[in-house]
């Protein structure tokens, strides 16, 4: 009876022992899984895959109402998007390989490596029409304010058009320098990026003579530019991120950075509604930034992401320019039906589940319920 006893707790030890390893198990892979993968945090946000059009590559992108106008290396592309999941070419202008554009009240102001300045009627998106042109080769990227439009080049620099004549824009001026990356406007300064350099300040009220007033510190690789009333958002290749106060133009204050330690190469980004979306090349990031003193990465797509070049939104999408063409995600709380990662760690936890589950049935229905019967009886 005593060895019997000993057996039974032996036994017993031993299961609890198991039982108490299973838990452990559970436990360290439940951590493994909130590490791994957003699902289990409410708060969490995932990018997820809408639609894609072949557009062989997309350098930038910009949302007016219905349609994504897209650069690549046969010009502006018109891509229309009332079926995000089934975005349709609606028409296209031929240019040459064009980078930067803008758009504004129907016309198209195209930067063409290949054909110059280019201005074009798209109130038909479907056949739009050519208005004027400055032919001067290398042109890179564009920003339009007013009446005028400032257009950087290959050579360095940016030159500064008049655009009151839009079948004829008149050269104005230019300001020289040794490398053009993107280029925005706010009042009567350029804010202009020279990656080698970094952001530059650039009295242009006078557009016959452009000043230099302020060279920001901390900016080299400057790549792309968004302005939001008095914060400029600088994406700054292969360096992360800059936050900067521009409400003195001639003194611009650094806010706050994010440096990208992943290998990305930030390329292009937007702001809207306290939100900061990034291209990095390697893929997505979404940053909140509504305190712009210390922004906060909250989302990331690096999957079938690959050359991402710029980025644009409008109140539902995310719009990327990427090699390959434009891809359209959206912002979700919960993963892709194919989000592999998410089911490989939600099997890995029902299967333990399961397993403890079993162990502990067995416990109680072979070894504690038959011994409680048997002290009952006795």
């Amino acid at each position: 009876m005593l060895i019997s006893r000993n057996l039974c707790k032996l036994s017993y030890r031993n299961i609890r022992k198991t039982v108490s390893i299973n838990l452990i198990l559970f436990m360290f892979l439940f951590l493994i899984f909130s590490s791994n993968s957003r699902a289990l945090t409410p708060q969490s946000l995932y990018l997820n895959r809408v639609g894609f059009l072949n557009i062989e590559v997309g350098y930038d992108v910009h949302i007016v109402d219905d349609y994504a106008y897209v650069t690549n290396n046969d010009g502006l592309m018109i891509i229309d998007i009332q079926n995000p999941h089934n975005p349709q070419k609606a028409g296209e202008i031929l240019c040459g390989g064009s980078l930067g554009f803008e758009v504004d009240n129907n016309i198209a102001y195209i930067a063409s490596v290949t054909s110059g300045f280019i201005i074009s009627n798209i109130s038909n998106p479907t056949n739009p029409q050519l208005l004027g042109q400055n032919s001067a080769a290398g042109a890179l990227r564009i920003a339009v304010s007013g009446l005028h439009a400032y257009v950087t080049y290959i050579g360095g620099g940016f030159k500064i058009f008049n655009i009151s004549d839009l079948m004829n824009p008149a050269f104005l001026g230019e300001y020289s320098d040794t490398r053009s990356d993107a280029i925005e406007i706010k009042e009567n300064f350029a804010y202009f990026a020279n990656a080698e350099v970094g952001l530059k300040v650039v009295n242009v009220s006078n557009p016959s003579s452009p000043q230099l007033v302020a060279t920001v510190s901390q900016t080299g690789g400057a790549n792309d530019i968004h302005i939001t009333n008095d914060t400029l958002f600088l994406a700054c290749w292969g360096a992360g991120i800059r936050v900067i106060d521009i409400s003195d133009p001639t003194s611009p204050q650094l806010l706050d950075f994010y440096d990208d330690n992943d290998g990305g190469e930030e390329l292009g980004l937007i702001e809207k509604d306290s939100f900061l979306y990034v291209a990095d090349n390697y893929g997505v990031e979404l940053f909140n930034v509504s305190d712009p003193t210390s922004i906060v990465e909250i989302a990331e797509r690096t999957s079938d992401v690959s050359a991402a070049h710029d980025i644009d939104v409008d109140e539902d999408y995310i719009y990327v320019a990427l090699g390959g063409g434009l891809l359209i995600l959206e912002v979700s709380t919960t993963p892709e039906s194919g989000d592999s990662e998410f089911f490989f760690y939600l099997i890995i936890i029902l299967t333990v589940f399961v397993a403890i589950a079993v162990i502990s049935s067995v416990v109680y229905f072979k070894i504690l319920k038959p011994r409680k019967v048997k002290k009952e009886e006795i």
